[in-house]
């Protein structure tokens, strides 16, 4: 586990190097510029105060860490929309799907507000004079606006623990009637997730990373540039066990870029009281100006949220107050298309259990998890091809395993299934269609009665007693008798190779021979004396029989 936060930390440093080279650009650079990504993280995160980097188990990591998309199990889609202290309006859209070769997304996030100005006049108030006057009757409308687009990528890194995301932002703003009002720019958002175990998850997330250099920055068509801030968040959660589970945890941002914001938390509940419903909390940290020049204060902000789980479809609501101000409370709802969960490793043929005659069964299957890197059947290694396996495997006669099994790049079990498969002996001599074809087959593959060397059974044909009763003692592996003293039979020799299992079928009950103390071990075996062995075999209990089951059998019948 050592080395697993060695590397963490390593690439921790890394990203605080890329947020470093960024910042001596930014000291050129006086005006900046808004990340409208920062709230279209969908109503999940936004009622546990924004604490999502170190969970980062859905969509929404599309925006607070991109790495927690290597995790998604299945499709995934998010809306959300809300009114932004009842005056921006926000809308949010984003759809992410695992691949073999990693997790992609996209997304659309948009904000727009309108707004009038009054007029304004130019009044010569004395002679070459002249002073700009407000109309009280006339205004002019405007409309601003400000788009992303995120394109996503997430896969695991050297270990199944360690994953690595990023997200590409694309971003457009523009205020209509100005021919100045529109900019463009892009940056870039770098994550990282590892799950030390199923209960303690850690990450760590570097927005707007890419320094303006290097193209991160907004661009206006005045040829105004606007450099954007960077941030630097690490998050940790924990997940407690209580039903469907409870996540606690916090995430710590700050702005390397920017010296003079001082650093904040994310503190966030989330509790799933059951598979279908769920409430949260938390404190949404954030800056405000004091008042006084340029001096910031940290404000912390009380979010709520709950959510419905039904169909693969999760309805969010989260609550958010801004600044302590009643009148900024806002509203978000979003609803996430989750899905059902990602199948690692699938077999499509054969079927489990499956029954057949043939000497080999040829297994197909797929593979939809990146972990997976090789497929492993009997320890024998199965190319995959385009997430696809398929090979023949030989089977013996009577009962076979067959292990599938999905293997990491260290050949660790991901995924396993077992496949079993009944052999069953095929007799030429027994069509399908005869009456006692399938017990007949079942003896000859648990060799009870194996036929004969040329591959028939030849059903007709009768059997000796003593032929019968060594195969009743091979079935139920009772071992022939070893003290033959005193012998039950008078026509049959102890020195004779049947003796031992004839004197172990009468110390178990199965035979008790005739009145005169005989055994007649050659003698043809008659249907009557057939279903008492197997009775007295499989300790049947027997009950008083009042009246005779059948025409040829007479109540006062021995048997």
């Amino acid at each position: 586990m050592r080395k697993y936060f060695k590397v963490f930390l390593v690439l921790f440093l890394l990203l605080n190097v890329l947020l470093f080279s960024g910042r001596v650009a930014f000291s050129q650079e006086v005006k900046l510029a808004s990340d409208i990504t920062r709230l279209a993280v969908g109503a999940r995160p936004l009622g546990m105060g924004k604490m999502f980097v170190g969970l980062s188990d859905d969509i929404s990591a599309m925006y607070l860490n991109p790495a927690g998309l290597a995790g998604i199990e299945g499709n995934q889609a998010l809306t959300m929309s809300a009114s932004f202290v009842n005056m921006v309006n926000y809308l949010t859209l984003a759809a992410a799907t695992p691949a073999q070769f990693g997790s992609i997304g996209v997304g659309y996030s948009g904000a727009s507000l309108g707004f009038n100005t009054p007029v304004l006049n130019l009044v010569e108030i004395a002679t070459g004079e002249y002073r700009v006057i407000p109309s009280t009757t006339e205004s002019v409308s405007y409309n601003y606006n400000n788009y992303a687009l995120a394109f996503s990528y997430a896969n695991t890194i050297l270990w199944p623990e360690l994953s690595f995301g990023s997200t590409l932002k694309l971003f457009t703003e523009n205020i209509s009637g100005t021919s100045s009002g529109n900019g463009q720019g892009y940056d870039l958002d770098l994550g990282l997730l590892y799950k030390q175990s199923d209960t303690l998850s850690l990450g760590l997330t570097g927005k707007n990373v890419m320094p303006a250099s290097l193209g991160g920055k907004m661009t206006w068509s005045t040829g105004l540039t606007e450099s954007i801030p960077s941030t630097l968040i690490v998050g940790a959660n924990m997940k407690i066990p209580s039903g469907a589970g409870i996540n606690l945890g916090l995430d710590y941002e700050l702005q390397p870029t920017q010296p003079t914001i001082p650093p904040f938390w994310h503190l966030g509940l989330e509790w799933w009281m059951t598979e279908a419903f769920a409430i949260r909390g938390g404190i949404d940290q954030d800056v405000v100006g004091t008042g006084t020049g340029t001096a910031l204060s940290v404000t912390s902000n009380p979010t709520a949220g709950l959510s419905l789980l039904a169909f693969g479809t999760r309805f969010d609501y989260a609550f958010h107050r801004y600044n302590d101000i009643a009148s900024n409370d806002t509203h978000y709802f979003s609803l996430a298309l989750v899905g059902g969960k990602r199948i690692p490793l699938t077999v499509i043929s054969p079927e489990d259990k499956l029954i057949t005659h043939e000497s080999t069964v040829i297994v197909i299957g797929k593979v939809d998890d990146p972990n997976i890197k090789i497929v492993s059947i009997n320890d024998q290694d199965v190319q995959i091809n385009n997430s696809k396996f398929e090979t023949e495997v030989s089977l013996m006669l009577g009962k076979n395993t067959i292990w599938v099994a999905g293997l990491n790049h260290d050949r660790k079990v991901v995924e396993s299934i077992r496949l079993r498969v009944l052999r069953l002996q095929k007799f030429s001599d027994v069509p399908d269609d005869y009456w006692a074809n399938n017990d007949i087959e079942y003896l000859g593959t648990l060799n009870i009665m194996p036929g004969f060397s040329d591959g028939t059974f030849q059903p007709e044909k009768t059997t000796q007693r003593v032929d019968y009763l060594m195969r009743l003692l091979n079935v139920g592996k009772v071992p022939p008798a070893t003290e033959l003293s005193p012998f039950p039979f008078t026509d049959v020799e102890t020195s004779e190779k049947i003796a031992p299992y004839v004197k172990s079928g009468f110390d178990n009950s199965l035979v008790i021979g005739y009145p005169d103390k005989t055994f007649r071990p050659w003698r043809w075996l008659n249907r009557v004396e057939g279903a008492i062995m197997t009775v007295r075999f499989s300790k049947l209990s027997l009950s008083t029989v009042l009246e005779s089951p059948y025409l040829d059998v007479p109540a006062r019948h021995w048997a």
